[in-house]
């Protein structure tokens, strides 16, 4: 086999480069730097989500950032995959993906292993993404974003569950039903009531249901001339926006039977929305998407019913699956703007060492190794700078104690421990420290 020659990289070119460059190199365009007070709201987040899940018996796993294209080619939404997607090239000349979403990867892994795996699986994961898409309010070309699936069942119970999951992570950060829907619909039930009730030649429904998913991005004048264009009747338009217009299930017994059986308390997350069907093809059963009510105004997460996407990606048997997920950006801007994202602290320790002079600097070392060992998070100043300097220090970092170790102290084996909040001080042995803080 010919081998593909492999580009060369001039080191040199790049350092010269590197040297001469003036300005500050900034960001890919919308990728995102997390600061350590970023981040911490990111952990936050996902400790929430991911504890939902725990509370449920959802399993943690991950897959590649890079799959092959062949994985999304006729199984994930045309749009997502020709206009946003970061497509690489291998150096072998293979076409990967830069994962835009999770489920065809949980697809494949499930794919195969589907003789070894025990069914019903249930599944959470916390990652991230990428679209190449516009960057704008919630929404950027990286993204965190949490996954729940689970896969076996195909009872309404079982979606009952996820819709039942998907409330709790929003009550988990204090969204109420009044400041976030969760707008419900059963995708295939519907394609069959409306190729019914408008009489539709089956080549019209697939179609139908993409401009659906549109509706609300068009004005009424373009979405009837896009219907006119493609054959549909004045009457078929009229009757499709009187049956959009209705908030009732009664045309899926599946989603009646789903939503009866959340739990009364939970019942004001959701709602009937018939324009609710999602853009991705995969989906078979119920699709739901959650919408802020304030003024956000937009699609916060969605997801839905996939029973085919296995034997999509090559497995050998259909494994039903119900799932949804939640990306970081819409709902950190909804906290944000009900003032809702909580006080986190940023810096672990507990403690702060303090360096008297360069002659105690090995007695702080040894003081802060000690506090270590009694599982106490310790920061040690590194330097013999002027106290006052160190304490100032320790506030800016939000370390609620300091202990001082001068010459004194180190001669009569106490040390000071300084309260940052208060700013009481107390002199006391080492051992005593886990009991004061």
């Amino acid at each position: 086999m010919k081998k593909t020659k492999q580009p060369t990289i001039n080191t040199k070119q790049c350092y010269n480069l590197a040297m001469n460059q003036t300005k500050l190199i900034t960001p890919v365009k919308g990728t995102r730097d997390f600061y350590p007070e970023d981040w911490k709201r990111q952990q936050w987040l996902s400790n929430k989500w991911l504890e939902v899940g725990r509370l449920f018996g959802y399993e943690e796993y991950e897959g590649p950032v890079l799959e092959s294209i062949n994985l999304y080619l006729e199984k994930s939404s045309k749009e997502i995959l020709e206009k946003q997607t970061f497509l690489v090239t291998d150096r072998s000349g293979d076409t990967l993906v830069m994962r835009p979403e999770l489920t065809p990867t949980l697809a494949r892994l499930v794919a195969q292993r589907e003789s070894q795996l025990t069914f019903p699986l249930r599944w959470q994961s916390y990652g991230r993404f990428w679209r190449y898409e516009k960057p704008q309010r919630g929404r950027g070309r990286e993204f965190c974003q949490w996954n729940i699936d689970i896969l076996g069942p195909s009872s309404p119970l079982v979606d009952a569950e996820i819709i039942t999951i998907a409330a709790i992570a929003l009550k988990s950060i204090g969204i109420t039903p009044a400041m976030a829907k969760i707008k419900l619909n059963d995708r295939q039930a519907l394609e069959t009531y409306l190729t019914a009730q408008l009489k539709l030649d089956p080549t019209q429904t697939k179609p139908l249901i993409r401009a659906i998913d549109k509706i609300d991005k068009l004005t009424p004048e373009a979405f009837n001339s896009w219907l006119l264009e493609q054959s549909f009747t004045q009457p078929q338009i009229d009757s499709l926006y009187e049956i959009l217009a209705t908030p009732d299930a009664s045309f899926s017994p599946t989603l009646t039977q789903t939503l009866n059986a959340v739990a009364p308390e939970l019942r004001d997350y959701f709602e009937i929305d018939l324009k609710i069907v999602r853009g991705f093809d995969y989906y078979t059963g119920l699709v739901f998407e959650a919408w802020a009510n304030t003024g956000l105004k937009r699609s916060l997460f969605g997801g839905g019913r996939y029973d085919n996407l296995t034997q999509q990606v090559g497995g050998s048997i259909a494994v039903p699956g119900v799932g949804f997920a939640i990306g970081d950006m819409p709902i950190l801007e909804l906290l944000t703007e009900l003032s809702q994202i909580p006080d986190l602290t940023v810096n672990p320790a507990r403690i702060m060492v303090t360096t008297f002079s360069p002659d105690t600097a090995t007695d702080s070392f040894n003081l802060a190794s000690t506090l270590r060992n009694f599982n106490i998070p310790t920061l040690l100043y590194p330097e013999a700078d002027k106290i006052g300097k160190q304490f100032k220090y320790a506030s800016a970092k939000n370390i609620p104690y300091v202990v001082v170790l001068g010459p004194d102290e180190i001669k009569s084996g106490l040390v000071t421990l300084k309260n940052m909040v208060t700013g009481v001080q107390n002199t006391l042995k080492v051992e005593d420290i886990s009991s004061n803080i």
